[in-house]
């Protein structure tokens, strides 16, 4: 009969239906104003917000709210960058050298504090605790205070002037800051090779900076070439 609305004939048993084709929506491009901005945003401020973020974290009563503010510093940049070239050549490259940026700038600027300022101290052990890390392998930090009955902040110290329990009660001496700002190392660190790390810092930095200029450049060339493509 004329108009009446033809039925779909049903499927034979076990046949499974051809999934459905989904419509990708194409991923937003900038313009090109928003890409030279969002470059420079990225490449200048992601690392020297990390590193003065971590720069505070030196004193260990900032450690933890900086470090985290740091890794979203991070994230946003690297964010950023994706936005600039979304391209695994950039982000790998970048997630690379943020990591980086999160490990070196604490460790290394300590070194720097103590090795220019640091004031070797006698103190004495008062306790020992230990952590375990994920290969079973065991660390142990000691609490301390001067000898002299002197307030001394950040009273704890680790590494191999502390090996255990047994230390507890004995005397040794260590670098302390008299700023109060760096937490105290022992002795036998090497505050140059870890203050090395300072100038491995400012190298990344520059690097990030470049590979964000240079991911940008590259995105703003491709217009250009496919125009001159289609002339």
């Amino acid at each position: 009969m004329a108009g009446k609305k033809k039925q779909k004939r049903p499927r034979a048993d076990g046949v499974v239906p051809p999934p459905k084709r989904v419509r990708r929506l194409p991923a937003p491009q900038l313009s090109p104003r928003a890409v030279r901005r969002t470059a420079w945003l990225v490449g200048v401020l992601t690392p020297v917000l990390m590193v003065g973020l971590l720069a505070i974290a030196t004193d260990p009563d900032y450690q933890v709210p900086c470090a985290i503010a740091a890794f979203l510093v991070l994230a946003a940049g690297i964010t950023g960058l994706g936005f600039v070239r979304p391209s695994n050549w950039v982000i790998w490259p970048a997630v690379l050298a943020g990591v980086l940026l999160m490990m070196l700038p604490t460790a290394s600027l300590r070194a720097q504090i103590l090795s220019h300022r640091g004031v070797e101290t006698e103190v004495v052990v008062t306790g020992a605790h230990s952590s375990k890390d994920r290969s079973g392998r065991v660390s142990w930090t000691c609490d301390i205070r001067r000898a002299d009955g002197q307030p001394l902040p950040h009273g704890q110290v680790g590494g191999f002037g502390c090996s255990g329990r047994s230390d507890v009660g004995s005397t040794m001496n260590v670098l302390v800051d008299p700023e109060g700002w760096a937490p105290p190392a022992p002795l036998d660190d090497d505050l140059s090779i870890l203050g090395g790390g300072v100038y491995v810092t400012a190298v990344l930095a520059v690097l990030w900076g470049l590979l964000t200029l240079a991911a940008a450049r590259r995105t703003l060339r491709e217009p250009a070439a496919a125009r001159r493509g289609r002339r």
